[in-house]
């Protein structure tokens, strides 16, 4: 089987090393030439992949397309290209609908929609599909945790949470840059909010589902650090903020659905 990448920004890098780094993966991957440089890199660190300087030949190549460029390009992009019956489509641009892309490859028929996430490159995190696609499932789970819906609507939730990652990023660098500033040797304080961080995400994964709202209670007692912080956080409107900030996202993708 040959897939083909229309586009190739970091996170069609992140799917390419994470399937032949973690998953062993060893058919052709076809990268369009978008990106130059990383396509370039990625031809040269995998030997089966190649670049295609032209994404009508690269559709013609391909059995699976991958599309990997802006929401804003998608149309344009996908309506220059033929299609065949039995292709199947994966679409990773936000706010792009299963109506829409199957109106612009027709006449594929087999349309997927995917958010990977960058950690797949190290066989981490959530793939969101929708619909549940058996084939698109068992290539995404080699690289990572694969959530399907057949609806949308619901899958819209995934985008608008897949938009945390800044923020959680921020948070990490924030509470280095705070200890650093208070006289910690910048790689120390690096070293232990990082392990800090990542142990708490681990433990989440550890969690029976029905037990994840219990965890925040669990590590507090009446007037101890985690209670005081917590109630810091939620006085200042952080709980708020973080709900405001997801239904904004939903909102965005709904109506760049629509």
């Amino acid at each position: 089987m040959i897939i083909g990448f229309l586009g190739t920004g970091v996170i069609t890098e992140a799917i390419i090393r994470g399937l032949y780094d973690v998953a062993g993966y060893d058919d052709t991957i076809l990268v369009s030439e978008r990106s130059a440089t990383r396509s370039a890199q990625l031809a040269h660190d995998y030997r089966k992949v190649r670049v295609v300087c032209d994404n009508r030949s690269l559709a013609e190549q391909s059995d699976w397309i991958m599309v990997s460029v802006l929401p804003e390009q998608v149309r344009d992009v996908l309506k220059e290209l033929d299609y065949r019956p039995d292709q199947k489509i994966i679409s990773l641009a936000a706010g792009v609908s299963l109506e829409q892309l199957r109106t612009w490859a027709a006449p594929a028929t087999d349309i997927v929609r995917v958010i990977p996430m960058p950690p797949i490159e190290h066989g981490l995190g959530p793939v969101a599909l929708c619909p549940p696609d058996a084939g698109a499932e068992t290539l995404f789970e080699k690289i990572g945790t694969c959530v399907a819906v057949s609806d949308e609507a619901q899958f819209n939730l995934f985008g608008a949470a897949s938009a945390l990652m800044a923020d959680f990023f921020d948070q990490v660098a924030d509470v280095t840059t705070w200890m650093s500033g208070k006289g910690m040797d910048l790689t120390t304080a690096a070293r232990y909010t990082t392990a800090l961080y990542h142990a708490l995400s681990d433990l989440t994964v550890r969690q029976p589902v029905e037990e994840l709202h219990m965890m925040s209670a669990a590590c507090q007692t009446p007037g101890g650090l985690n209670a005081q912080f917590l109630a810091r956080r939620t006085q200042s409107g952080a709980s708020r903020s973080l709900t405001e900030g997801l239904e904004d996202i939903l909102a965005r993708l709904e109506s760049a659905a629509d």
